[in-house]
Order: C-alpha cells, then structure tokens, then sequence
C-alpha cells in the first residue's frame, strides 16, 4: 500500500468544510438550500475538492493536485467575481479556504517535481 499523503487528507477535509460551510455560515434560504452565488459556489466546489481529495488516496495523479490549485484560485477570486465581497464571512470563507488549497496542493507538486528531479536516470 502507497504511503498517504497529509495534505490529501487536509484537501479532503477543506472539501468537506466547504460543502458545509453555507450551513455553517448561514447562507442558506428558508427551506434550507443554499443561498445566493457564494453558497452554491462553496458547495459546488466543495463536492469537486472532497471527490478530489478522496480519489488522491487511491492515484496520485499529477492532474488532481493542478485541478486543486485551479479551484483555490477560483475560490481566491470569487469573491470578486460573484460580488459578495459585502458578506465578510463568506468571503474570508472563500480566500482561507483557496489559500489552503493553493498551498497545499502547490506542496504536493513541488514534492513531486524534487522527487522526479533526484531520480537517477
């Protein structure tokens, strides 16, 4: 059995936090769906980390961790681009949580290029 990643797990957890983050932060309407453009963005894009933190503890593949990185600059920037940069919490929400994502998944492929590189030929 391959060796576990950490920040995959940590990946995974953000996933989680972000699917129920709209609850948590109370971004939800009256019968209990998510509400407005940053909730569903956090859900969406928390059902897309989850999926892709737990498919990094079968393969490790390269793409996983890029499609992390693309996701936490997309979640980095929603604030902006969705306009709900007037909701504080959802939108400190949105930059933590793509700063980790960015950090962590960057870690992993810098560990994997240092990794390639070291190889003997």
């Amino acid at each position: 059995m391959k060796d576990r990643r950490w920040q995959d797990h940590i990946i995974f957890v953000i996933g989680l936090w972000l699917i129920v983050s709209p609850w948590s932060l109370g971004a939800y309407g009256s019968d209990s769906l998510p509400f407005g453009a940053a909730a569903w963005n956090f859900f969406f894009c928390g059902l897309i980390v989850a999926a892709l933190g737990g498919l990094a503890y079968a393969s490790r593949q390269v793409w996983e961790d890029r499609v992390d990185i693309l996701l936490g600059v997309w979640l980095f920037t929603s604030p902006w681009t969705l306009r709900f940069t007037d909701r504080m919490l959802l939108t400190w929400n949105a930059l933590l949580s793509g700063l980790f994502l960015m950090i962590l998944a960057g870690w992993v492929l810098w560990k994997k290029h240092l990794a390639n590189v070291s190889k003997p030929e």
